[in-house]
């Protein structure tokens, strides 16, 4: 019998990787800091060390949600 408390290394990374896509919501806001640091990089750094650790666990979660093969584009009307 498997005990279903032990898991492989690779079970762990996948129910991290679900547990991160699964936090992805799609955000304007995070999208334009994503932005802001692509474009003016001397400026992004100049924002509230919270506003970088936020995009920082965005960007996590929508590359977790990316590739899962999940949709991460910007909702449409209909979808809201």
């Amino acid at each position: 019998m498997v005990d279903p408390h032990s898991y492989t290394y690779e079970d762990k990374q996948t129910k991290r990787l679900r547990s991160h896509a699964d936090a992805f919501r799609y955000s304007d806001a995070m999208e334009r800091l994503a932005e802001l640091r692509r474009d003016r990089p001397e400026q992004y750094d100049q924002l509230n060390p919270v506003s970088r650790i936020s995009l920082g666990h965005y960007e996590i979660a929508k590359a977790a949600a990316v590739q899962l093969g999940r949709n991460v584009s910007a909702p449409t009307d209909r979808e809201v």
